[in-house]
């Protein structure tokens, strides 16, 4: 009976072991996937039009879905954020992240960090280092954005 007791414990933790583990690499490669995406999108924008309008349009969900609120607190829709990004009214000079953070749910990920640069968003200038997160899901196997918002660091 003892043994038998074992046997199906130890069926038991292995059936919720295994899933628990093969999420723990999904999400891994999620992170990394995201992670890829976030960095195409900070080269883009630096390097500028036409790159970063492409860049936008397979990344961003440009509709009026996606929503951009820069520092000063305007609500940008993406139709706007990428029509801006075509007209070139958003430049970027300068642009550095550190401590990244990717949480992953599902089709779903949170990427929060630091953000410090300078440049102009849809044709309002800004410079300092900022607190970002972004949302993101998964569409057609590709990570779009669908929020990013970004909070001025107090000096």
């Amino acid at each position: 009976m003892m043994k038998r007791s074992l046997a199906i414990v130890t069926l038991v933790i292995l059936a919720l072991a295994v899933p628990a583990s093969m999420l723990a690499q999904q999400n891994s490669k999620a992170e990394k996937e995201v992670l890829a995406v976030v960095e195409e999108i900070r080269q883009s924008v630096i390097k500028g039009n036409p790159e970063f309008a492409a860049t936008l349009e397979k990344y961003c969900n440009c509709t009026e879905d996606m929503v951009r609120i820069p520092g000063y607190g305007r609500l940008i829709t993406g139709t706007d954020f990428l029509a801006a990004a075509k007209k070139g009214a958003t430049t970027v000079e300068s642009l550095e992240y550190s401590d990244l953070k990717v949480r992953v749910y599902g089709k779903w990920a949170i990427v929060t960090g630091i953000e410090t640069g300078k440049g102009v968003q849809v044709g309002v200038p800004w410079t300092g280092t900022f607190r970002f997160s972004r949302v993101f899901v998964k569409r057609n196997g590709i990570w779009k954005t669908m929020l990013y918002q970004d909070t001025p660091i107090a000096k």
